[in-house]
Order: C-alpha cells, then sequence, then structure tokens
C-alpha cells in the first residue's frame, strides 16, 4: 500500500494542512485536506473517502473536491462512514443550504458523490483493500478503520481518546506495519485531552503498550499547531518511539 500524507495536523496554520490520508491514490481517510493538498487532476481521482467522524477538521473539503469533480468522472465519489456521520452530513453539510446536495446534481441517477453508511465492526472490501470500522472514544460518532491489502495492515485512528476494542482487534492481525495516531494535546493538558476525547503523547505511549503485536511504525497525526514544537518534543521521549507524520511523505507498506 501506498500511504500519501496529505494533512497531518489538527488544524490549520500557514503551510498546516488538516487530517488527510490517501491510501493507493484513490481512497482518502478524511477530507481534511483532499483539495488543499491534491492537484486537480489528482482528485478526480478519489473513488472514496472514509469519514472517521464529522468534525470540521474532517470533513471540510467534501463539498470542495465534490465542485471540483463536477463532470469530470463517470462515477461517483464513495463517502462512507458510520450512519451517524453520513447523516449529519447530508443534513448539516451538502442540504442545498450550507452547500449543493451533490448526490443529487446533476441527477439523482448519475450524482457527483454517493453514500454508503456502515456499522461499527463491519468488513467492506473498497478499491482491492479489506477496511473495518471500529467504534473510538469520541464526543461524536467515530470509527477507526483498519486496512488490510492482503500482505500488510495499517490502523488510523481518527480522533479517538483511550479505547480498548481497537487494540483487541488489532492484536488479531499477524501484519500490522503502520499505526496513525491521534495526537493532539501536550502532556501538561491531559486533562483537557480526556475530557475532549483525544491524546496526549503520553497517553499514546500508553495506547501503543496495549499492543502484543510488534514491528509496526508508530505515527503521530492530529497535533494541534499551538502546541506543535511541545508537542514534537514530547513525542521524541516516547517508547516505543512515536514519529509525528509529515506533510507530503509517502510510506510504502
Amino acid at each position: 500500500m501506498e500511504v500519501k500524507v496529505l494533512g497531518a495536523y489538527g488544524g490549520e496554520g500557514p503551510g498546516l494542512r488538516s487530517s488527510c490520508i490517501l491510501i493507493n491514490n484513490r481512497i482518502a481517510l478524511d477530507a481534511g485536506a483532499l483539495t488543499s493538498g491534491l492537484s486537480l487532476s489528482d482528485q478526480v481521482k478519489v473513488n472514496v473517502i472514509m469519514i472517521s467522524h464529522t468534525h470540521l477538521d474532517h470533513i471540510q473539503d467534501l463539498g470542495f473536491i465534490a465542485d471540483n469533480v463536477f463532470g469530470k468522472r463517470s462515477e461517483p465519489i464513495r463517502i462512507i462512514g458510520l450512519a451517524k456521520s453520513i447523516q449529519i452530513i447530508q443534513k448539516h453539510i451538502m442540504n442545498n443550504k450550507v452547500w449543493p446536495d451533490f448526490s443529487k446534481i446533476p441527477n439523482p441517477e448519475h450524482p457527483v458523490v454517493s453514500y454508503q453508511a456502515i456499522k461499527a465492526g463491519e468488513e467492506i472490501k473498497v478499491e482491492g483493500l479489506t477496511l473495518k470500522a471500529i467504534p473510538v472514544n469520541h464526543p461524536v460518532p467515530s470509527a477507526a478503520f483498519i486496512i488490510n491489502d492482503g500482505k500488510s495492515s495499517l490502523i488510523y485512528t481518527g480522533d479517538s481518546g483511550v479505547t480498548e476494542r481497537l487494540w483487541k482487534e488489532a492484536d488479531k492481525l499477524n501484519s500490522l506495519r503502520l499505526v496513525m495516531i491521534e495526537v493532539s494535546f501536550p502532556n501538561r493538558l491531559q486533562g483537557l485531552a480526556e475530557i475532549t476525547g483525544h491524546l496526549t503523547p503520553k497517553m499514546a505511549e500508553a495506547e501503543l503498550k496495549k499492543l502484543a503485536i510488534q514491528g509496526f511504525q508508530a505515527r503521530a497525526f492530529h497535533l494541534k499547531p499551538n502546541f506543535l514544537a511541545e508537542l514534537k518534543s514530547e513525542l521524541a521521549k516516547t517508547k516505543p518511539k512515536i514519529i509525528p507524520l509529515e506533510q507530503g511523505e509517502v510510506i510504502e507498506i
């Protein structure tokens, strides 16, 4: 699998883009940087957008990519997520008030986007890969994704605080190569992380120690821009080492 980091941060600032990972140039994990991080020609190649949850930094480019690919694709972009996430996008974003309803444009038979609701724990086949949504701890319904190509597996936690089920599922894998784990706040703000469903470097370190399986890369994303230097300093001291993802980075697993 090719993993391309389009956005690695839990917010935006000059040169910093929100969470968005591209798998094999076809599957996006969240939509925080789909249009700001991809050329127009590469946006047209995206077939699937997996939404972990509906906080703005994870869905903000859904409307823009729909607008940009209009008339340039023969099939709709599939937006896949938990049922509640899909409902929120339909009701509050692409609702003909905040943004056009591209599931009915140019007509319902040939829309720009389509929606697919999946259940927590459900496994689906997408673009030759197996994807499984695992519920995690966040103030809104949120899922981590386990992705497998038959040879290797990766985990994308989405936004999550302390959780258990995800790591139990991960220990069933014999091919885990990459864990992308959210880290939002510095250690001194653990209380804030706990009440907002996020992690600090120490909390992320403790989460990864729940895994019996070894031999994977641990990479951090969703770093808050206003704490960036502090977070990078604290992540450098983690064991196992959790390395921040870098925008534009490509990882082959």
